[in-house]
């Protein structure tokens, strides 16, 4: 196993998680979100801040050797359901069908009180999107 780290995502405290884990080859993803010193990037807006979570997502995943088209699970912890449509529209920027698995979780609060929305992942590297022919096997 070895722990990942990219210039673009702040890593946290010592002793306490890893934001990235190389596991053969999955990468593991802990939670990110779009809280800065200055306050989360994207203001008050639900879209923006997804798509700075989900960019520091993709910047650990990138620096562990994969890419977008390895992601095979979300989980979106989000504090304001109504505003789901806009989780959705970030992520179709960033994926292509078969869009990855995905859990969406309404939560009253996240690690600060300005924070709307929490992307975790799971990625595999060297997967690459398929389209579905609507077949099961």
């Amino acid at each position: 196993m070895r722990h990942v780290t990219a210039p673009a995502v702040p890593e946290p405290p010592p002793g306490l998680f890893s934001n990235c884990l190389l596991a053969g080859d999955t990468i593991h993803i802990s939670g990110q979100h779009a809280g800065s010193p200055q306050g989360p990037v994207g203001g008050a807006s639900v879209l923006e801040q997804t798509r700075e979570a989900l960019k520091r997502v993709l910047a650990l995943i990138r620096a562990a050797g994969g890419d977008a088209a390895g992601v095979v699970k979300l989980t979106v912890y989000l504090r304001d359901m109504s505003r789901k449509a806009e989780v959705s529209a970030a992520r179709r920027e960033v994926f292509a069908e078969p869009m990855p698995c995905s859990t969406l979780i309404g939560v009253n609060e996240l690690v600060a009180p300005d924070l709307l929305v929490e992307v975790d992942a799971i990625a595999v590297i060297g997967a690459r999107r398929t389209p579905s022919d609507g077949a099961t096997q």
